[in-house]
């Protein structure tokens, strides 16, 4: 069963996949007249204050949406393209976020102009932008039924056993203690509201990413002599083409391009709809300036610190010894003073702020399914919340691949939605 299950996220997870999505950021990148130049102008907004006190500001909402990214994807997910794709893996993980900046942009424009009030707050998503705008509510159905399932995996269970793993590796604490404890935390902020959830990122995102960010630094300054080199042999192997009989060529750079689309994909989401599921909620009225705000998420996450990692992990001269991403990933990080126990905070926070994030999106697809049943959105919560325990103690190949899957499959109809409704798509 679990062979069965690998053989269809490969078959799906495959070249035509990663070219509709490559296609997609491509076409809009040059449709909106390259939208990235407005990325530091979103940087800068970001942190104007809002106008009134309801609603969620920019800043809360960024800060949730890379909760859900940042994390696993940056660190675990880069050095498993190294090791799945080479060292060329990074040069197309850049270029992915550069270009995935404009689908991030397209994706949010689309969902906070069909968004909705509901009571104080908005609520949107692909799913509403189906049903309300192109009149697809079986379409909106399939992209939500994926969500849920994506949620109790990748928001989840993997989140919650990345941080038992991490915490008892590391410290060597019983792993079912440290399940109850991380659920009912994550009992107390999924079962208040989007609010509780955007105040708890925007206390714990910054923090994980300044320590994360200050660890690559330090480790830039350790391994200063390789970094020029390090970066010739990214592009240098980016671009290696290796015949072989038969006339086959670039298999080299067909591996690279798999592992760098597909970790990028994973770590910014950009083409999945997930992440505008939240950019809904913030309170601004202008939805070209929240639009660049939300795109410039893809910046921060893979563009800048993807890359980072990359070049950090390069640069160690450690990625050909070892095989297994978490070893290679700790292996780098220990060659500094507490690295490890400091990698594992980074993890936890990361993980702490992606669960409750991802239990809002999941939360939305069912409210979507469901007719807004209070009673359907409660034994959610419910559920969620048990995943995190199981998850927390369980080894989880199996669910990997599994949300992997319904990652790849949110895709589809929102990519549907993307290209249905082009024209309306300003800048």
């Amino acid at each position: 069963m679990i062979n069965f299950i690998t053989k269809i996220e490969e078959v799906i997870w495959s070249v035509p996949l990663l070219l509709l999505l490559s296609f997609t950021h491509l076409f809009f990148t040059f449709k909106l007249k390259l939208p990235q130049k407005y990325t530091f102008k979103g940087l800068k907004l970001m942190f104007k204050p809002k106008v009134n006190s309801n609603g969620i500001s920019s800043f809360k909402s960024l800060m949730t949406v890379l909760a859900a990214t940042l994390g696993t994807g940056n660190i675990i997910g880069v050095a498993s393209a190294i090791v799945i794709g080479g060292v060329g893996s990074i040069f197309w993980i850049f270029v992915s976020g550069i270009f995935a900046i404009a689908t991030k942009y397209a994706e949010t424009y689309l969902v906070l102009k069909y968004r909705k009030r509901e009571g104080d707050s908005y609520i949107g998503g692909t799913m509403y932008v189906l049903r309300e705008r192109l009149g697809k509510k079986r379409l909106g159905i399939l992209f939500s039924i994926f969500l849920v399932i994506a949620s109790f995996g990748i928001g989840s269970m993997i989140q919650s056993n990345a941080m038992a793993t991490s915490l008892t590796t590391t410290f060597n604490i019983n792993k079912r203690l440290l399940a109850i404890l991380i659920t009912i935390f994550c009992t107390y902020v999924i079962f208040g509201n989007e609010r509780r959830i955007s105040n708890v990122s925007s206390i714990l995102v910054p923090i994980a990413t300044i320590v994360y960010f200050a660890m690559c630094i330090i480790l830039l300054y350790t391994f200063r002599y390789n970094i020029l080199s390090s970066i010739i042999l990214i592009i240098k192997e980016a671009f290696s083409l290796k015949s072989l009989s038969g006339g086959i060529v670039g298999i080299a750079l067909i591996k690279a391009l798999n592992a760098g689309l597909s970790k990028g994909l994973f770590s910014n989401e950009a083409g999945m709809g997930s992440s505008p599921l939240f950019n809904a909620t913030v309170e601004g009225e202008d939805i070209v300036k929240e639009s660049i705000i939300a795109s410039s998420s893809v910046f921060i996450d893979t563009v800048f610190l993807c890359t980072l990692t990359g070049i950090v992990l390069v640069s160690s001269g450690l990625w050909n010894v070892t095989k297994d991403a978490t070893i290679f990933t700790s292996s780098v990080f220990s060659t500094i003073a507490y690295g490890n126990y400091l990698l594992t905070f980074s993890l936890v926070i990361f993980a702490v702020a992606t669960i409750p994030c991802w239990s809002y999106y999941g939360l939305i697809g069912i409210k979507y399914i469901f007719k807004d049943s209070k009673i359907a959105e409660f034994m959610y919560k419910g559920i969620y919340i048990l995943c995190v325990y199981i998850g927390a103690i369980l080894t989880l190949d199996v669910v990997w691949s599994i949300s992997s899957i319904a990652n790849a499959l949110m895709v589809l109809p929102n990519i549907y939605m993307l290209f249905k409704l082009k024209d309306e798509i300003k800048i």
